[in-house]
């Protein structure tokens, strides 16, 4: 993996831009729920601006990925990054609970911007390291999840209690200059005028549901998060309800599921062959992770788990990713990571909107037992549809197809 990212030092502006901008909006949200609960003293406002992050990805993911396939990446990732700098210093503004409403549009547009942003960033990967690197390239990816979750979490929470809430927002902004700064370095391979205007004629629909690769990765994007999502709130409700650690054991789960990505991610030397078996292998080693969960008796091995359940999490992403962008024709991976974005942000949001009820009506360790056994069914399920692909031949056909259009 090192190897890698010292051999793409083209792709090395795209990780520290990403990890830049992501603790930044940690940072940010972190100072936005505070805020939110200072005005309002409620937890449901929490909750909505939760919701309002996920409508934006329906629409505008989908749009994103297709500009991406259209226009420069570069200046795509560069515009958005300057945008959301006079979006979250407007938060600046909000100074009593009449401007509550200004949180939320705010939070909004942040969301649609980084609804461009993030299908964008991913189909720029394949442009910018060589194939056969992107095993390591995408483990490095876990590796940037990981530490924007735990660096962005742990100053989060320590910045705006000592500094105060307005020094997040700024701080972010800062974040999104530099990391503007960053992505003018980036020189991503130019796309012929030719390969443009393939790539902005969509593909048919006969095309999209003809392939059975296509149809299989739309099929995890869909199912995956409706486990994920679950796990986002089982994880605070572990901490504040079945071991009563309060807000600080919130804060050291949240850090152990980030060490768990940067765990999987020196892995990569390991992932060489068969990556659709591994996917299967590492999301079912997941639902035994929360089967397990469901019974820890302590705290301290609650910890363990959570880093185990998200470091097989990260491996199972790394195959799945690197299969994608090795599958899927380079100049359409805008407009269909775009498409996946939208479907998984949707099913996410769904999911955690969802767990809240689902609490009232199970104990967390019963849900965590659900949660495990439905990783063990969606295995089953990818077994079968994996069982059936030819990947060699799925790129050829999707190839064909893209010239024919």
């Amino acid at each position: 993996m090192f190897k890698s990212w010292r051999k793409e030092t083209n792709y090395q502006f795209l990780f520290w831009a990403g990890m830049i901008n992501g603790i930044g909006s940690r940072i940010s949200q972190i100072a936005i729920f505070g805020l939110l609960y200072q005005l309002t003293g409620s937890g449901m406002a929490i909750g909505l601006v939760l919701a309002i992050r996920m409508i934006p990805f329906l629409i505008l993911a989908p749009l994103g990925g297709m500009l991406a396939d259209r226009f420069s990446k570069k200046k795509l990732l560069f515009t958005v990054d300057l945008f959301r700098i006079p979006v979250v210093l407007s938060l600046l503004l909000v100074q009593d609970s009449s401007n509550v409403w200004l949180i939320y549009l705010i939070t909004f547009v942040l969301a649609s911007l980084e609804a461009l942003y993030v299908p964008t960033r991913m189909s720029a990967i394949p442009f910018l390291v060589k194939q056969d690197r992107l095993i390591d390239i995408n483990s490095l990816e876990q590796a940037m999840v990981g530490f924007v979750l735990v660096i962005g979490a742990a100053s989060g929470g320590v910045i705006a209690y000592y500094f105060g809430l307005s020094t997040s927002f700024v701080l972010n902004g800062i974040t999104f200059l530099l990391s503007a700064l960053i992505i003018a370095r980036l020189n991503i391979s130019v796309v012929s005028n030719k390969e443009k205007a393939k790539a902005s004629i969509s593909m048919s629909s006969n095309q999209l549901w003809s392939s059975a690769a296509l149809l299989t990765f739309f099929f995890i994007a869909v199912t995956m998060p409706l486990a994920n999502g679950i796990d986002n709130v089982l994880v605070s409700i572990y901490a504040l309800e079945v071991f009563e650690m309060g807000e600080l054991g919130v804060g050291i789960l949240y850090a152990a599921l980030g060490l768990g990505f940067i765990f999987s991610s020196m892995c990569s030397n390991l992932l060489k062959r068969s990556l659709l078996a591994l996917t299967v292998l590492f999301i079912a080693f997941e639902g035994l992770g929360h089967l397990l969960l469901s019974i820890v008796p302590s705290f301290s091995s609650a910890i363990c788990v959570i880093i185990s359940i998200t470091f097989v999490g990260g491996l199972s992403n790394i195959c799945i990713d690197t299969v994608m962008m090795k599958v899927i024709p380079r100049r359409k991976q805008g407009t269909i990571f775009g498409l996946m974005q939208a479907i998984s942000n949707t099913a996410l949001g769904l999911s955690m909107a969802s767990a809240g009820f689902l609490l009232e009506v199970f104990t967390p360790r019963e849900l965590s037992l659900l949660v495990g056994v439905a990783y063990i069914a969606f295995t089953i399920l990818y077994s079968i549809q994996f069982s059936k692909l030819n990947l060699v031949k799925e790129k050829r056909e999707l190839l064909r197809g893209m010239k024919s259009a």
